[in-house]
C-alpha cells in the first residue's frame, strides 16, 4: 500500500467546494471528509512539526525538527523503517532539509534555492516586529528589489508552481520498483501570498487579470499594512486568493489523473490537507499573522484509500496526521507522537478529540497559543492584544461582541486551566529538544545573502 501526503500551503477550510475547487470537492465527497481539523500553529515553521512528526510546535526549542533522535520520530522514517521507498517535494524553505524536515527521506528536492526572498519574506512576517526597526528597514530593501526582480525577469512566480513539484514526484514514482511501496509528500505553494495565479485562472474570479506587480504590491499591503487597504482592493485579494486555489485544485485533479493511468490509486492512501489557513480581510488581516482565528487555523483534511467514507464532525488535528496514515497502512503509531489516529474518530471509538491547542512565537515568550474544544468552544491568546473565548459553533465569526472572556463562565475556567496544564506540558518537553536556533547564523545568512542586512 503506497501512501500519498499533499498538503496546501495558506488553504482555507472554506475554499474547497463547488465554485473554487470543484474537483476537490468531488474528491472530498468520496473520501472521509474531517470538517473540523485544526491547525496546531498559524504559520508554517508552528504548524509542520505537528504533520511530520506529530508533536507541537511549543515542544521543540528552536525551528524545525532536530538533526536527529531527540525522541522525535517522523512519518517518513516510520515507514521507511517499514520497508517505503520515501520522496518529498517542496519550495518552502521552512519545510527543507535546512530544518531537518528532510529526516527519513530518500529523496527530497527542496527548490528554496530558487526562490529565497518567499522564505525569508515569511519568517520575517512571522517572527519580526512589524513597529521595528529591522521589520521596515527589510520591507523597504525587498519592496525595491522585488519590483526590479519583476521588471527584469517577468512574471515568474515567486514559488516553483504544483504543476512541475507533480512531474518531478511522478518521474520517482515512475522509477520505482513493481510493487515497492512508497510514501510521497507534495507541498504546493501556490495558495501562500501573493497570490500570483496564471491568467486564466484570474479571468474565473476577474474581469481581467493584473500583472505580477500589482499581485505583490496588494499583497505587501494587505500583509504590512492592512489598514490602508480599500473594500475594492479587498475584495481583489480574495479574488486572487480564489484564482490560485482554483489552480492548485486543476493541479491536484491533474496529478490524481497521472496517478489512475498508472493504476496505483487503488493501492494508495492519499491525504489532502494544509498547514493553516489564510486571512483574506477578516479580523482586519490579510496572510497568516500569528492569531488563531478560524480563518488561520480551521484546515481541509481529506483521507482515502481507506475502507471508511463519509463526513466526519468531529475535532481532530493536524497532530494527527501521521498517526492517522500510519494506522491507514497497518502500522504501529510509535510511543513518540503526540497525535493519535484520525480514523478513530471516522470509526465511532471516540466522538473526536476533546482539545486542540496551538502556538507560535518563541520571540514572545510563547504568550500567543489557542485551546479549542470538540464542541467549538475556543479560547485565545494573543500577548499584548489580549485574551479571546468563543463557542464558533453558535458565532463563527469570532467578532468582538461574539466575545466571552470577561464573562464569568464555566467555559472560559475550563480552557484557561486546560491551556495552562499543555503550554507547562510543552515547556518540558522543550528541554533538550532542539531544533535550528532562530537567531544564529542560517537564518542570519539567508538574509545576508539577500542584501537584508550589511
Amino acid at each position: 500500500m503506497n501512501v500519498l501526503l499533499v498538503t496546501v500551503d495558506s488553504l482555507r477550510y472554506d475554499r474547497v467546494n463547488e465554485r473554487v475547487m470543484p474537483f476537490t470537492r468531488s474528491f472530498a465527497d468520496d473520501a472521509l471528509e474531517f470538517t473540523q481539523c485544526v491547525a496546531n500553529g498559524p504559520s508554517t515553521p508552528a504548524s509542520f512539526p505537528s504533520i511530520h512528526a506529530s508533536r507541537h510546535f511549543a515542544s521543540i526549542d528552536g525551528l524545525g525538527l532536530p538533526a536527529g533522535g531527540g525522541g522525535i520520530v517522523t512519518l517518513a522514517e516510520h515507514l521507511r523503517d517499514a520497508g517505503f521507498a520515501t520522496a518529498g517535494y517542496t519550495d518552502n524553505h521552512f519545510t527543507s532539509g535546512s530544518y531537518h524536515f528532510d529526516r527519513g527521506f530518500d529523496t527530497m528536492h527542496d527548490a528554496s534555492g530558487s526562490a529565497e526572498a518567499g522564505k525569508l519574506k515569511q519568517f520575517v512576517q512571522s517572527n519580526l516586529n512589524k513597529d521595528g526597526i529591522l521589520f521596515k528597514t527589510i520591507e523597504r530593501i525587498y519592496t525595491k528589489v522585488d519590483a526590479m526582480w519583476s521588471t527584469t525577469v517577468g512574471n515568474e512566480s515567486e514559488y516553483e508552481r504544483a504543476a512541475s513539484l507533480n512531474r518531478r514526484a511522478l518521474d520517482w514514482i515512475d522509477e520505482r520498483e513493481e510493487g515497492e511501496d512508497w510514501f510521497v509528500w507534495l507541498h504546493y505553494m501556490d495558495v501562500h501570498h501573493p497570490y500570483e495565479a496564471p491568467e486564466e485562472y484570474q479571468r474565473q474570479f476577474l474581469d481581467e487579470p493584473v500583472g505580477i506587480a500589482e499581485c505583490r504590491r496588494l499583497s505587501r499591503k494587505g500583509t504590512h499594512h492592512p489598514e490602508e487597504v480599500t473594500d475594492e482592493e479587498w475584495e481583489l485579494i480574495r479574488n486572487l486568493y480564489d484564482a490560485e486555489c482554483a489552480y492548485v485544485d486543476d493541479q491536484f485533479e491533474s496529478l490524481m489523473g497521472e496517478l489512475d493511468q498508472r493504476g496505483v490509486v487503488d493501492d494508495t492512501t492519499i491525504c489532502f490537507t494544509a498547514d493553516h489557513g489564510e486571512l483574506v480581510g477578516e479580523h482586519g488581516n490579510a496572510g497568516h499573522p500569528a492569531e488563531f482565528w478560524e480563518g488561520t487555523v480551521r484546515v481541509p483534511f481529506l483521507l482515502s484509500g481507506t475502507d471508511e467514507t463519509g463526513t466526519v464532525d468531529g475535532q481532530v488535528r493536524l497532530l494527527d496526521t501521521a498517526p492517522t496514515l500510519a494506522d491507514a497502512v497497518g502500522l504501529d503509531v510509535p510511543r513518540e507522537w503526540r497525535g493519535e489516529s484520525a480514523l478513530d474518530v471516522a470509526r465511532g471509538t471516540v466522538d473526536g478529540r476533546k482539545y486542540a491547542f496551538g502556538g507560535v512565537g518563541r520571540q514572545i515568550d510563547y504568550k500567543r497559543s489557542y485551546v479549542r474544544r470538540n464542541d467549538g468552544w475556543k479560547l485565545l491568546r494573543h500577548a499584548d492584544d489580549g485574551e479571546f473565548c468563543f463557542d464558533v459553533t453558535e458565532t463563527p465569526e469570532e467578532r468582538p461582541e461574539d466575545d466571552r472572556s470577561g464573562d464569568d463562565i464555566p467555559e472560559y475556567d475550563e480552557l484557561s486551566t486546560a491551556l495552562d496544564e499543555h503550554m507547562q506540558e510543552m515547556k518540558d518537553l522543550r528541554s533538550g529538544v532542539g531544533g535550528v536556533d532562530e537567531g544564529e547564523e542560517m537564518v542570519e545568512e539567508h538574509l545576508r545573502e539577500l542584501g537584508y542586512l550589511e
